[in-house]
């Protein structure tokens, strides 16, 4: 049986990669190129690119074009890291941009996370967070005012988790996390430079201090081209 034009296209490109005749980063032939280079429709090439970016071989940057794909970023389920440490112990750059930073009245759902009373004032924070410059979360935090007066903006742009355990002096205790798929809506397309309805791994973290109480409810929205959560577990 012949091996369809659109899986061709795929097994060339993963055996440039795999030859290291593609490295990360590295931009790939437009959709008209390889077109012409193959003698097939636009169509076709773009199933064979969707196909890429879906098995994490590659990702759009938009408005510029499609690249090689890094190793994904692996994230555990069990234990408690930070965005910056995880990065970090992957000698990733790191760097995060602050969208919005609000003070809000706390709904039933972030009051009863929080451990608030509804109408509480809570931080409402969005930021994106970058490893090698790639945007690869986008995340909504409500954090407690009554906990940290004294938070501002330069504090969100760096290690949240270092500024409480480090200068603050206080200990992180565990988080409660839910993660489930879905697929993008058009602000974390825009947010995470991604097509609109691209899957995405959706998690809401609530994280507690040792003395018992929560300091953040957290909607993360993860890009699936760049993460995979591994799970341990033991019978």
């Amino acid at each position: 049986m012949k091996t369809p034009v659109y899986q061709v296209i795929e097994n060339d490109i993963k055996d440039k990669i795999q030859k290291g005749e593609l490295k990360h980063g590295d931009m790939i032939n437009s959709e008209n190129e390889l077109k012409d280079m193959y003698f097939v429709s636009r169509m076709t090439v773009r199933q064979a690119l969707n196909n890429l970016v879906n098995e994490g071989y590659l990702y759009r940057h938009k408005g510029k074009g499609t690249f090689v794909n890094n190793i994904k970023i692996e994230k555990k389920m069990q234990g408690l890291i930070g965005f910056t440490e995880e990065m970090r112990r992957m000698n990733k750059r790191v760097r995060s941009k602050i969208i919005t930073f609000d003070t809000m009245k706390a709904d039933d759902e972030i009051a009863s996370k929080l451990f608030l009373k509804p109408g509480d004032d809570v931080y409402s924070i969005e930021r994106v967070r970058y490893g090698d410059d790639i945007p690869v979360l986008f995340e909504r935090l409500f954090i407690p005012v009554s906990l940290f007066k004294e938070m501002d903006q330069k504090i969100m742009e760096s290690s949240f988790y270092d500024y409480i355990e480090n200068h603050l002096n206080i200990k992180i205790s565990h988080c409660i996390q839910t993660l489930e798929a879905k697929s993008s809506n058009p602000r974390v397309s825009e947010m995470l430079e991604i097509q609109k309805s691209s899957p995405v791994l959706f998690m809401t973290r609530n994280t507690f201090l040792d003395r018992g109480f929560p300091f953040e409810y957290v909607k993360a929205y993860y890009r699936a081209d760049q993460y995979r959560f591994i799970q341990h577990s033991v019978r």
